[in-house]
């Protein structure tokens, strides 16, 4: 699991917990059975009950849900739990256990609620916002295979291949290309790396990596080897360099060299198998499924 999917995960339990007022609605029905003055109406409790299931079936990931088993208060989305927390509001006969059945998740979920602000502070960091949507920001991701990883050869020719596109274009567009940073890693099962430079660049780079994508989705039935070779030499990028060269604006000497970098850095891409989170915007297929590496790049355990 990821550190951002962390963060996020916890920040969506707490923002469920608060918007359906599930915990202090809870903890008076405990009063109540406890005889401490707890006092609620039943039609406040379902409501609760209600906003916080609709957001464990609707707006949670596997992520939230895992997160909510660890932190062991997975029963406020189990309705054989609220059976209980329901049948102890004024009923006459309530169950001689609800008290202690409802008391430790209750705890529990207090205890989170009052230290996970604490624990999100301490590991979220500046650049947890939606990079994919900032300007200049481009997210890397090398998804990894059970019962294998990543060798370091993959991880730098991932890497690599942003920095080769990110400089062609700079090249090509006479704009610097020294300025490309690796703003931040993290990883759980997969590895991610959030690159930050000129907004311009960056976007071209996204850009001719979802024209490799089309491609990829287009040559999905040929053989690797097959593939891979279309897939890089058949980017819209390349044309538009001949047509510079054709009109005299691009040297020969000098286009040459730039299809040789963009048709380097789209081979290092789809070798490593990386992708970036735009490709799952406009297609129904999977990247991770398509996008598979070399198995040179992949060591066993």
């Amino acid at each position: 699991m990821l550190r951002t999917e962390i963060v996020r995960g916890l920040s969506n339990i707490l923002t469920a917990v608060d918007e359906s007022n599930v915990l202090s609605v809870v903890e008076r029905v405990y009063r109540e059975l406890s005889r401490q003055g707890g006092e609620v109406k039943m039609t406040e409790l379902l409501e609760s009950y209600q906003k916080f299931l609709l957001a464990y079936n609707s707006t949670f990931t596997p992520v939230e849900h895992t997160m909510m088993k660890v932190l062991d208060v997975n029963e406020f989305a189990d309705a054989d739990w609220w059976s209980v927390v329901i049948g102890s509001t004024g009923a006459a006969s309530k169950s001689p256990d609800a008290a202690s059945i409802i008391g430790r998740p209750l705890f529990k979920l207090r205890f989170v609620a009052d230290y996970l602000p604490n624990i999100i502070d301490l590991v979220k960091r500046e650049s947890d916002g939606d990079a994919t949507l900032a300007p200049g920001h481009l997210i890397l991701i090398l998804p990894e295979e059970a019962g294998k990883s990543s060798s370091p050869l993959r991880v730098t020719s991932a890497i690599e291949s942003i920095a080769v596109l990110y400089e062609a274009f700079g090249e090509l567009s006479v704009q610097s290309n020294t300025d490309l940073v690796i703003k931040s890693l993290d990883s759980g099962v997969d590895k991610l790396f959030e690159f930050q430079g000129l907004p311009d660049l960056i976007d071209k780079v996204k850009e001719l990596l979802l024209d490799l994508w089309d491609n990829v989705i287009y040559y999905r039935e040929k053989r690797f080897s097959e593939r891979l070779d279309l897939t890089a030499k058949h980017l819209p990028i390349l044309a538009e360099i001949t047509a510079l060269e054709e009109k005299a604006q691009l040297q020969p000497e000098r286009a040459e060299l730039l299809r040789r970098k963009f048709t380097q850095g789209a081979t290092k891409f789809f070798e490593t198998g990386a992708s970036i989170p735009e490709m799952n915007k406009f297609s129904n297929y999977v990247p991770r499924q398509l996008l598979s590496p070399k198995e040179t790049l992949l060591l066993a355990g």
